[in-house]
Parts: structure tokens; C-alpha cells; sequence
């Protein structure tokens, strides 16, 4: 399957999933607190599929448009109701019933996070060996003491056994500004206590890429052999394939990918001469660099993607799994709450939201990688998607909070006029939000 394909299979499997969630959570706790529930549908638009059950007056569907779902209760500002079925209308229930069906959605969207990382805890995530094998020159962690060959053994006291595990963590800690100890064990330098502190770094470059890379250290670089090319990309056309091993660059030896990153970044636009290892023989493949701007400084790129380092794996039992899952999605919740803060105040550059084409792109990515990132992928989408339920933005959950915290202090339901206009207000700031995300969208891909 093309990377085409794997995007799109990705994208609509997610979104079906996440859609069926958080509908789901809606409709069983409006059947639970004696709602009736009209029609359940995953997807907008003619019906392809719909069915019923016996002594089920919910109608099921399965939409044209695979970008949404809804679930159609009740109601009597919606239609007309029989007498008989007063009591099961939406709005005749009390305040508490309307609010934890609304809250619902969003609440099961966070349920299915923890699950999903669970099961990703329970049956084991590949994942890199905690060893350093790179420190930036004059980076944060060179100043506080990190040295190539250092192994991490805790942060904080928390044992360390992957490379990726307590990444999370470190980044909660880097977006308040905390001093935090990192216990290393190194054969030659002896084991140490390093304190590292994220009050030194720039607080609007914080971002969620690794906290490890934002400090300066990396973990044993790979050799520069070819495990995938990106298509329609300089390396593509100049015939690189999977399997080749890049071993000089205008003459110069390479002596790892990261070596031979770092020197393609630095020649944008240029034309260089590689020496390529391909089925034992050596050829001279010439490939001529794209060139990428990012903050207002042009970087070299020709198309491959970063061979994966897995070499371990982290696994927990069950209940061991359900703890680390909870502290996971907790700072994984708390940090893209501090990024959305951050990015309606200024202090981060809005250039880290992402839209439906990043979101296909990573989607893709993850589910061709295998089950464990693709789960992982979901949690992170189905937080954000469960945050951005609960703004307090009308058309969306928390705009309909938003109205029962009204209907609970002053005793009334709002106005028919302030909610249509609520409305109009809500759809304009998710129309500028999606437009944001699509600019960023195409942006990353030019």
C-alpha cells in the first residue's frame, strides 16, 4: 500500500473509531438515565447502511460522510412528542441528567485514551535502550553534564527503562520551568546525579517533539541505510532505494544518519554527490536538495525517513499498566491544555496546531508502523479530541455546559435569541480555527 493509501485507510479508521467513542458515550448514558435516543450514526449524510433491533427504538446508521456521527434524542424543541413519552424527552430532564449526557462524550474519549495506552503497556511497546549517544554542542544538557555513553537510570526517582518512557514527564517538568534529577551510570565517568534545569530553556520554543531532542541529547545514531523513501522526493528521483547504505557525500566518509542529516540540512538547494553501498557494489547516485524554510532559515531535505532504533521493549502487568497508563494520559491531558493556553496567549507559535492533513499524514504513519503506534496515536487524538469538546464554545459540549452553568445560577434556560447567536459565534471560531489548521496543514507540506 502506498504512503497515499496507509494515510487514508489511517485517517478513516481513526476517525471512525474516535467518532463511535465519543457518540457512544452520549447514547449510553442518555439510554442509562431513561433518554430516548432516536437514531445513533456514525457518519454524516445518505444512510449506506441502517438497521434496528427488536424492542429497540433506536434506529442505527452508518453515514455517507465518514467525518462525524451524532445521536438524535427526544426532544421537544426538536418535534413533536407523544404525551406517553414526555418523561423520555431531553429536555424535560433535570439539569444533573442533561449535563452528564452532554458530558458524556468527551468523558468516554478519555476512558478510551487510558484503554488504549493500556493495552499498549499490557502487551508491550518497541522502544530504544536509555543510552545517550550524541550530546549537542553547547545545548542545555552539555552544560548541565550529560556525556556520551551515559545511560538513564531515573528521573526523579522514577526508574528509567526505555529511552521514550518518562518523555511526558520530563516535558510537564520543561513547560513549568522545573529543576528535575537525572540519575546516569556510565563505565568511564562514573554514575552521577545530574541536575538539569528547564528554567533555562525558551519557554516559546517548547513544543511536543521529544524533550530529549529540545535539550540536546539523542540516543546512538543509525547507520545512514535507506529503510524508507518519501515519494516524489529529491531521493526518490534520484533512484535511492530501501537498502542502500549512504557512505560518503562528495567524498567526505559518513559515519552515521544523523552525520549525514546535519550535512544535507546545511546545503540547501545544492547539488551533492553520494557514494552508496547497494547490493555489495558501490555507485555514485547525484541528488540535488529541496530546500525548506523554517523560523526564516533555509535547511536542505532530500526525502528519506529516520530507520526506526527499537531494540527493547517496555511492558508492564495489568495493574501496573493501568497506573502508568492514568500518569501518562494525565501529563499527555495537562500538556495539550498548557499548549493551547500557550498558543491563545502568544507564548507558543501557533505553527504546532495541526489540522485533517497532518493528522492523515501521522495516522498513516502510525498504522503502518504497527498496532502499538497507531494505539498511541488514537489516545493522543482522542484526548485532544475530548479537550476541544469541552471549550466553551456554543455548537460544541462545552458550549451546552457553557448554557446549563447559565440555566444552574439564573433558574432559566437562555434565551432562544442568545443561543442562535451563540451559534453563529461558535461556527465562525471553528471555521477560523480549521482555516489555521488547514494554512499549517499545507504550510508543513510545501
Amino acid at each position: 500500500m502506498s504512503a497515499f493509501g496507509y494515510s487514508l485507510f489511517g485517517f478513516l479508521l481513526a476517525i471512525a473509531i474516535l467518532v463511535a467513542v465519543h457518540e457512544f458515550g452520549h447514547f449510553w448514558v442518555a439510554r442509562r438515565l431513561g433518554v430516548k435516543v432516536l437514531k445513533f450514526s456514525i457518519g454524516f449524510g445518505k444512510s449506506l447502511f441502517t438497521w434496528t433491533r427488536k424492542n429497540d427504538p433506536t434506529e442505527y446508521s452508518i453515514g455517507l460522510i465518514p467525518l462525524g456521527g451524532y445521536v438524535k434524542m427526544l426532544d421537544e424543541r426538536e418535534g413533536d412528542v407523544l404525551e406517553s413519552e414526555r418523561n423520555q424527552a431531553f429536555n424535560q430532564k433535570s439539569l444533573s441528567v442533561r449535563s452528564a449526557v452532554v458530558f458524556a462524550g468527551p468523558l468516554f474519549n478519555f476512558l478510551f485514551a487510558i484503554f488504549a495506552i493500556w493495552l499498549v503497556f499490557v502487551t508491550g511497546s518497541d522502544d530504544i535502550s536509555p543510552k545517550i549517544g550524541e550530546v549537542m554542542e553547547n545545548s542545555i544538557a552539555e552544560k548541565a553534564g550529560f556525556q556520551p555513553g551515559d545511560v538513564l537510570a531515573e528521573v526523579d526517582g522514577k526508574e528509567v527503562k526505555t529511552w521514550g518512557q518518562h518523555q511526558f514527564y520530563m516535558l510537564h517538568q520543561a513547560m513549568k520551568g522545573n529543576l528535575i534529577t537525572v540519575s546516569v551510570r556510565n563505565e568511564q565517568a562514573g554514575d552521577r546525579n545530574i541536575k538539569l534545569d528547564f528554567g533555562q530553556l525558551d519557554q516559546g520554543s517548547v513544543s511536543s517533539q521529544p524533550i530529549t531532542s529540545q535539550i540536546g541529547i539523542w540516543p546512538p545514531a543509525p547507520a545512514a541505510t535507506v529503510t524508507q523513501v518519501v515519494e516524489d522526493s529529491p531521493a526518490q528521483k534520484a533512484g535511492l532505494m530501501p537498502g542502500d547504505t549512504i557512505l560518503a557525500m562528495d567524498g567526505g566518509e559518513v559515519v552515521s544518519w544523523v552525520d549525514m542529516a546535519t550535512r544535507i540540512s546545511k546545503r540547501p538547494g545544492e547539488k551533492i554527490d553520494l557514494s552508496v553501498l547497494r547490493n555489495g557494489n558501490i555507485i555514485d547516485v547525484p541528488v540535488t536538495t529541496n530546500t525548506i524554510t523554517l523560523e526564516g532559515v533555509d535547511y536542505g531535505q532530500i526525502g528519506l525517513y529516520r530507520p526506526r532504533l527499537e531494540d527493547t521493549k517496555l511492558r508492564f502487568g495489568p495493574l501496573e499498566s493501568l497506573w502508568q497508563s492514568l500518569d501518562y494520559n494525565w501529563r499527555m491531558t495537562v500538556i495539550t491544555v498548557r499548549s493551547l493556553g500557550r498558543m491563545l496567549t502568544a507564548q507558543m507559535s501557533s505553527e504546532n496546531l495541526s489540522g485533517p492533513i497532518t493528522i492523515a499524514r501521522l495516522a498513516g504513519q502510525t498504522a503502518e508502523s504497527g498496532y502499538s503506534d497507531f494505539l498511541k496515536f488514537l489516545a493522543i487524538i482522542s484526548i485532544s479530541l475530548g479537550l476541544l469538546n469541552l471549550l466553551p464554545i456554543p455548537v460544541l459540549d462545552g458550549g451546552h455546559l457553557m448554557y446549563f452553568l447559565f440555566e444552574a445560577i439564573t433558574g432559566k434556560e437562555p434565551s432562544e435569541k442568545i443561543m442562535i447567536w451563540g451559534q453563529q459565534i461558535g461556527i465562525g471560531l471553528i471555521i477560523m480555527l480549521m482555516v489555521l489548521a488547514f494554512y499549517n496543514d499545507i504550510m508543513r507540506l510545501i
